[in-house]
């Protein structure tokens, strides 16, 4: 591998499985990458990831989501080799489309093809790794960088909105992939996430299907901290889980489950409304770009 490569001559690969607006978001990508390639369908996060190394050509890629649109700009750089290291995963940042947070969430990732073919996660982690089972970042070695590329549109429907806050509410109630004791629930889960889990179950009532995510964050966090069933993420087992929390009207849900979270692990949600959840997202600190390998924390 050279020690610099320009993006533009890296291959993309946009996997999707069921996303509602997959279709749109694979022609935006045409539209500015006319060489993406895809994998569609595959079942499991693994596998699908396995099946976007075979059919790129270049031994580092880009792999794009279902959910996702790529800000053009990204085309422009180039990666020096000196400042990463190509095998680890490169997790750029994504912009979310119902509480307007900035981080690595449904954002681009560049794999080696080496290291997608030798790591086990997900449905193929060994069965007695329960934290591989959750999710790439605890095991596989991670390049977290502080730049932001695209953004993660998760509410085009209401399963899709729930499955997303669900995942991450799961996710961000972990304390690196290990669940808490809910009496330490605050003090163990690390402030950043918390805040950013925070977010996710109170804000989006201003977006088409906001509540959903909202619902799922607290749904999944509930089902981590509190009763210690959650489910490991698979899409299929998430559409399983919306059709069976989601048969009573969707306030009352989400009442229901602010109450349980606020009493059992100490926590202070509250409901903010159509105009709060404006106000939220307008004063958060605008983001800044900086070098395409500047670490998250630099």
């Amino acid at each position: 591998m050279e020690n610099k490569t320009k993006v533009l001559d890296l291959d993309f690969v946009f996997i999707s499985y069921k996303e509602p607006n997959c279709e749109e978001n694979y022609a935006d990508l045409l539209n500015k990458v006319p060489w993406a390639k895809r994998v569609h369908g595959v079942k499991g996060f693994d596998t699908a990831h396995k099946a976007a190394a075979d059919v790129a050509e270049t031994d580092f890629f880009i792999s794009i989501d279902g959910d996702n649109i790529i800000d053009e700009s990204f085309l422009l750089e180039t990666m020096d080799w000196f400042k990463t290291d190509p095998k680890f995963v490169h997790r750029w940042r994504a912009r979310n489309s119902v509480n307007g947070l900035v981080y690595g969430n449904g954002g681009l990732v560049g794999w080696h093809k080496e290291t997608v073919r030798h790591m086990k996660t997900h449905e193929n982690a060994i069965i007695t790794d329960h934290v591989a089972k959750k999710d790439f970042c605890w095991t596989v070695p991670h390049a977290n960088l502080h730049n932001c590329y695209s953004t993660t549109v998760i509410n085009t429907t209401p399963m899709q909105a729930f499955m997303a806050g669900y995942r991450e509410g799961v996710k961000l109630s972990m304390d690196r992939g290990a669940r808490v004791d809910p009496r330490e629930f605050t003090k163990k889960i690390v402030k950043s996430n918390l805040v950013k889990l925070m977010s996710w179950m109170t804000v989006g009532a201003d977006v088409d299907n906001g509540l959903y995510a909202m619902l799922g964050a607290r749904v999944g966090c509930y089902e981590l901290a509190v009763a210690d069933k959650a489910s490991e993420l698979g899409l299929d087992q998430l559409e399983e889980l919306y059709n069976g929390r989601c048969t009573i009207p969707i306030l009352d849900n989400l009442k229901q489950y602010k109450g349980s979270l606020n009493n059992r692990l100490g926590l202070n949600i509250v409901d903010l409304d159509e105009s709060s959840s404006k106000f939220f997202k307008f004063i958060q600190p605008s983001h800044s770009n900086r070098k395409i390998q500047t670490g998250e924390h630099e």
